[in-house]
């Protein structure tokens, strides 16, 4: 199957020239963690920005000064399985899709590679999980588990309570939403929920301050257990990879903590794992 019949044609970009705030606000709004950068006025593909790369850049307030500048790009016509064995070597979570001018047509993603092959997935979670993750403790505060996103390059950690059970878990995306641009000089207060234009943070509207010299990405100093997603789906090691693969595409997640039966973190499985299971045919 080629890549131009599964991927997703919708178009979410920044552009260069382009501000932090620009990206901040795409990405919030559209509820994805990256995009390609196109040069402005055209389709070419010039890097890739995430969300993680606005945390570890919060000084900087260019677009062109904080994205990769190196991204991986795939041509439309080469087959899904080689966008999955791509998208696990390199442990990202889309690709841009270029025609043979190099210009931008779509991105594929796990997702999109999971519903094109629902039936391809035989095996079971036992043999894709990692158990080599950082769980958090539910009182650490979310400035402290946004460093730990950071100094790991983990998008999303389980969070443990007081009985070591797993009690829910927290992604660089839910920390995204409740960042805010911390001013140094002025300010203006622009509210959340006043025009056709405004970013739904899945109940989460507040005011976002926009400062016009020093920027600096903050976060409130809360516990983990208040934002972290708390119903959860989990997996077991001896789960079918279909089931996962379902309920991962259904649901729009891509992490999966694995338990015991006493509700006890042994690891994680996501989707990018899964996409070995595509292109190996497990």
């Amino acid at each position: 199957m080629k890549i131009k019949e599964v991927m997703s044609k919708e178009l979410i970009v920044g552009y260069v020239p382009g501000t932090i705030r620009d990206v901040m606000g795409i990405l919030a709004k559209h509820n994805v963690s990256g995009m390609p950068v196109l040069k402005k006025d055209t389709k070419n593909v010039i890097g890739v920005v995430t969300r993680n790369d606005i945390f570890k850049n919060s000084n900087e307030e260019q677009l062109a000064l904080i994205m990769s500048t190196d991204p991986v790009i795939i041509n439309k016509d080469k087959d899904i399985l080689d966008a999955a064995k791509l998208l696990y070597e390199k442990r990202i979570h889309g690709i841009p899709v270029v025609d043979k001018r190099q210009n931008l047509v779509g991105i594929i993603s796990p997702t999109d590679i999971l519903k094109a092959l629902p039936n391809e997935y035989d095996d079971v979670v036992e043999h894709y999980y990692t158990s080599n993750l950082v769980p958090v403790y539910q009182e650490t505060p979310i400035t402290i588990i946004m460093e730990i996103i950071n100094v790991t390059n983990e998008t999303a950690l389980p969070v443990l309570n007081d009985k070591r059970e797993l009690a829910g878990i927290i992604s660089e995306g839910d920390l995204f939403k409740l960042s805010h641009i911390k001013e140094s000089v002025a300010q203006t207060d622009i509210g959340m929920g006043g025009d056709e234009d405004a970013w739904t943070w899945e109940g989460i509207r507040d005011t976002i301050r926009l400062h016009y010299s020093t920027t600096q990405v903050d976060l409130p100093s809360v516990p983990a257990k208040e934002v972290m997603i708390k119903d959860i789906i989990r997996a077991y090691k001896n789960d079918p990879i279909s089931e996962i693969a379902r309920k991962m595409y259904k649901n729009n997640i891509s992490h999966v903590p694995v338990v015991n039966s006493e509700n006890r973190l042994e690891g994680m499985i996501t989707d990018i794992d899964l996409m070995a299971c595509a292109f190996k045919s497990c």
